[in-house]
């Protein structure tokens, strides 16, 4: 695990290195909650195994030279006199 984890070494294979660190371990053990909240203990999990991902995102994107678009256009609410409320909804693609 902790080669795979390339924290402090990219791994490398065959004379190629990885653009990126892509695996993260955590110690299970180590975010048990010792009360018995699970609810917190999963949420400390999650938060650690999860914070390299806006990292690795940004730096994808930027290898790359994507750039983020417009913004989509706000939520129009729907005015009293309509059909349904979810025709006047503006729908955006991401």
């Amino acid at each position: 695990m902790i080669e795979l984890d390339g924290d402090e070494e990219r791994i490398s294979s065959q004379g190629r290195y990885a653009e990126r660190d892509i695996v993260q371990f955590v110690p299970f053990r180590d975010y048990i909650d010792r009360r018995g909240n699970h609810i917190l203990s999963m949420a400390r999990l999650a938060k650690e195994v999860l914070a390299e991902i806006p990292d690795q995102f940004l730096s994808y994107m930027r290898t790359r030279g994507i750039k983020p678009g417009p913004l989509p256009p706000p939520y129009t609410p729907c005015p009293p006199s309509a059909v349904h409320p979810l025709l006047c909804r503006r729908v955006s693609r991401i």
